[in-house]
C-alpha cells in the first residue's frame, strides 16, 4: 500500500501537483533490506536493469545497487533548468519520494580479485583490486578529452616498463594522467583513447587510478578503479578483464 501511495504521489508531481516529502529515506543504504529491495541476494544468480541493458550476474559475484530514494523535481512539471540549491531558493523546485524498484538500479558496483585471475568477489563491500561500477549516468567521450585532461600537466614522464606515458602538473595538489603507450592496448572499449587518471594525495580518494567508457547501445557507463601501485603493474591485464566480465553479463 505505501509502495503504491509513492507512486501515486510522484504521478501527481508530474502532472504539477505534487507534495514535498522532506523525510529520511526508508532503507538504510549497504543493508540485507536495500538488497532485497532490488531484487538482489548475495550469493544467488542476480539480474539488475541498468540503463537500457539487463544484466544477468552469476552466483557469487557480490553487488552492492543503488538507487536514489528522493528526487528534486520541478513544481508545475517543467524541465530542470537551475541547479538544485537555485531550484529550492526560488520555490521552484520540491523534494519528492521515489521507490526502489525491483530488478533495476542505477548503479552496481562489484569487485574483480586479480589473486583469483580477475573472478568476481563475493563480498559486496571489499573482495578484489578492482572495483568496477556499472551505471545509467554518463555520455559518449567528446573528441578532444584527453588533450583536455592533460592541458595543465607540462611534465611527462615515459614508463615504458608499465606500457604507459605520464602527464603529470607542477602542482602538487592536481592528480596524473597516464597514456596508454602498450601496442596492443591503445584504445578503450568505447573507441576513443585509453586513458586512466590518478587522484593526488590531497584527494579524498587518493591513491585511486581509474578510467571509465560509455557503452552507446545500452545507455550505461563502466568505471575502473585501482590503488596506484596495483595499477602501474597490472592496468594491462585487469582492463581487459573488465570489459570481458561486463560483457559477458549482458543479457543476450
Amino acid at each position: 500500500m505505501r509502495r503504491l501511495l509513492l507512486i501515486a504521489v510522484i504521478a501527481a508531481l508530474a502532472a504539477g501537483c505534487g507534495k514535498q516529502t522532506s523525510g529520511k529515506p526508508e532503507l538504510q543504504e549497504n543493508t540485507e533490506a536495500y538488497f532485497a529491495a532490488h531484487g538482489i541476494v548475495q550469493g544467488q544468480p542476480n539480474e539488475l536493469r541498468i540503463g537500457g541493458t539487463l544484466f544477468r550476474f552469476p552466483a557469487g559475484v557480490g553487488l552492492n545497487p543503488y538507487t536514489a530514494q528522493d528526487a528534486y523535481l520541478s513544481i508545475d512539471g517543467s524541465p530542470i533548468t537551475l541547479s538544485t540549491k537555485e531550484g529550492l531558493e526560488q520555490g521552484k523546485y520540491e523534494k519528492v519520494a521515489t521507490p526502489i524498484v525491483r530488478g533495476q538500479a542505477e548503479k552496481v558496483t562489484f569487485f574483480l580479485d586479480s589473486k583469483r585471475k580477475y573472478a568476481p568477489g563475493f563480498d559486496p563491500f571489499q573482495s578484489g583490486d578492482v572495483r568496477v561500477k556499472i551505471s545509467k549516468y554518463g555520455a559518449p567521450a567528446y573528441p578532444d578529452i584527453f588533450e583536455k585532461s592533460i592541458r595543465d600537466k607540462p611534465i611527462v614522464i615515459e614508463h615504458s616498463e608499465f606500457g604507459l606515458k605520464e602527464y603529470r602538473s607542477e602542482k602538487y595538489w592536481i592528480g596524473s594522467v597516464y597514456e596508454s603507450t602498450f601496442p596492443h592496448l591503445q584504445q578503450a572499449a568505447d573507441g576513443g583513447k585509453l586513458f586512466f587518471v590518478c587522484q593526488p594525495s590531497q584527494h579524498p580518494m587518493s591513491g585511486l587510478c581509474g578510467t571509465s567508457y560509455w557503452q552507446a547501445d545500452g545507455k550505461y557507463s563502466v568505471s575502473i578503479a585501482m590503488d596506484g601501485p596495483f595499477f602501474l603493474e597490472h592496468w594491462q591485464e585487469a582492463y581487459p578483464a573488465v570489459t570481458r566480465f561486463v560483457d559477458s553479463v549482458v543479457a543476450k
